[in-house]
């Protein structure tokens, strides 16, 4: 079993720096999923501080942003590393009003989800799920002040 600490994800970059310096803060949280099925057949997935995990769980990244300040965040994005421990769940990612996008090349480029491109040799294809490697929510509109959200996504420990 890995301790929940392996997967913590730095949440230095996570925004531009007009909105840290506007009172924008952010903390992140990892949660272990626990799946049931209720009486209509239905999955149920309920959450919990991921203290220990085991390859195949899955698991909850989610970043709780606040705008403290006086005045709004503009022109904020909130970027989330996926460990290279686990594999993003594909159509996981919510939250946030604006632009949703990917990275499989260690965030120095995004994209929409099916245009974000790996190499296979000479040529370029899609990114599987594995190969993502950052998560982008671009926020359209400005984050007020006393303004709070969260985005997440899930994973599964390899």
């Amino acid at each position: 079993m890995l301790r929940a600490t392996l997967l913590a994800l730095a949440v230095v970059g996570t925004s531009s720096l007009s909105a840290f310096a506007n009172g924008l803060t952010a903390q992140q949280v990892v949660e272990r999923a626990t799946v049931t099925v209720d009486a209509n057949g239905n999955e149920v997935r309920t959450y919990a501080l991921a203290e220990e995990v085991s390859p195949g769980d899955e698991v909850r990244y989610s970043l709780a942003y606040a705008n403290s300040g006086d005045s709004a965040a503009e022109a904020v994005s909130l970027v989330m590393p996926v460990p290279g421990e686990v594999t993003y769940i594909e159509t996981s990612a919510t939250g946030g009003a604006g632009a949703l996008s990917f990275s499989a090349d260690g965030g120095q480029t995004f994209a929409a989800r099916g245009a974000v491109k790996a190499a296979d040799g000479d040529q370029e294809r899609v990114a599987t799920s594995d190969e993502i490697t950052h998560i982008k929510w671009a926020f359209s509109e400005p984050i007020a002040p006393a303004a709070t959200g969260t985005v997440s996504f899930s994973a599964v420990l390899k």
